[in-house]
């Protein structure tokens, strides 16, 4: 598989917001995931832009070295490819054009790794039966080993797991087209934003429940939890995005609870500070304040400048469907 980094043409066209992009394309061969790895170590481009893929499939074990490269990463995947027209001497910015793609077989694979996943129109995304080039008596062992290892990758991509049915009821030898539609159901493709995740965590001497979402605006995450010395808190996990300063210093933070129906302000009794990309929000709450998150349809955490502020940085409100019920168990155990 050839790797193909394309940014800014310009200072014109990186003052208008630039443009970022890789193209993977041809058949995966064994050992692209390394030459992937290092592709991404030597042009070392920005995480939230798309890598393009355009390919009929190959080396399986090394499409999930990619994919999960990516994901490591931060970037998101979309099917096709970009590339330049002709020159226009009478244009100082050279139209780049998007063409459609195939990303069939082992190549989606690739596509499961992006953080964010479109479907570009034109795209054709295609499935079957994964299987060993030698498929002897002898190779059994490792066709079981192969299928654990797709099975744990598709999961640890966020995959619903019928994906896999779809695929081995497809023989080796055909391909099953799948719609965008479907796609979306099986949380393949997520467009702009994922679905919210929920999960019950502990560590150390406390205990939470956290809903996670990425999206283009970052990934974020925000939790309700419970530790004996101090009772209930409510913990934002912030994707910065080069706004820490901001994140960390503007003087309003609220949580909004059921959009804005009620707003718990936090602005002096909550703690923030940065580790790594992201920036942490931390604040003991009462009990009320701990029913009302976990009998609301959604939350987050608004950060502002000043109370009034049209805009906001921080978390859009999280649904919370999916988490209801360890929510308000959550709430009723410890309350």
């Amino acid at each position: 598989m050839d790797f193909h980094y394309t940014e800014p043409q310009n200072e014109l066209e990186k003052m208008l917001g630039g443009f970022f992009c890789i193209n993977a394309i041809g058949p995966i061969k064994y050992g692209d995931d390394s030459k992937f790895s290092e592709f991404l170590d030597t042009h070392s481009p920005p995480s939230h832009m798309t890598i393009y893929i355009d390919s009929l499939g190959g080396d399986l074990e090394a499409a999930i070295g990619i994919g999960r490269r990516i994901r490591e990463y931060g970037l998101w995947t979309d099917i096709g490819c970009f590339f330049l027209e002709e020159p226009d001497p009478t244009n100082p910015l050279v139209p780049r054009k998007r063409v459609a793609g195939k990303c069939m077989s082992a190549a989606t694979m690739i596509y499961l790794g992006g953080r964010l996943r479109y479907f570009s129109n034109g795209s054709e995304f295609g499935v079957h039966q994964f299987s060993l080039k030698n498929p002897f008596p002898e190779n059994a062992g490792l066709s079981q080993i192969l299928s654990a290892r797709i099975a744990s990758y598709v999961s640890d991509m966020g995959i619903s797991p019928e994906f896999l049915e779809l695929s081995s009821a497809t023989d080796a030898k055909d391909i099953y087209l799948i719609g965008e539609e479907r796609l979306k159901e099986l949380r393949v493709v997520t467009g702009g934003q994922t679905d919210v995740s929920w999960d019950v965590q502990a560590r150390g001497n406390m205990i939470y429940v956290r809903g996670e979402r990425d999206s283009i605006y970052g990934r974020h995450k925000v939790m309700l939890g419970f530790t004996k010395n101090a009772g209930f808190f409510f913990w934002a996990v912030i994707e910065a995005q080069n706004r820490h300063d901001e994140l960390t210093s503007f003087g309003v933070v609220e949580i909004t609870v059921n959009g804005e129906e009620q707003n718990f302000d936090i602005s002096k009794a909550c703690s923030r500070f940065s580790y790594g990309t992201d920036v942490h929000v931390f604040a003991r709450i009462t009990s009320d304040q701990a029913r009302a998150i976990s009998n609301s349809e959604n939350f987050g955490v608004q950060i502002k400048f000043v109370k009034d502020s049209p805009t906001f940085l921080g978390i859009y409100a999280m649904s919370t469907q999916g988490g209801t019920d360890q929510l308000q168990t959550f709430y009723h155990t410890f309350s």
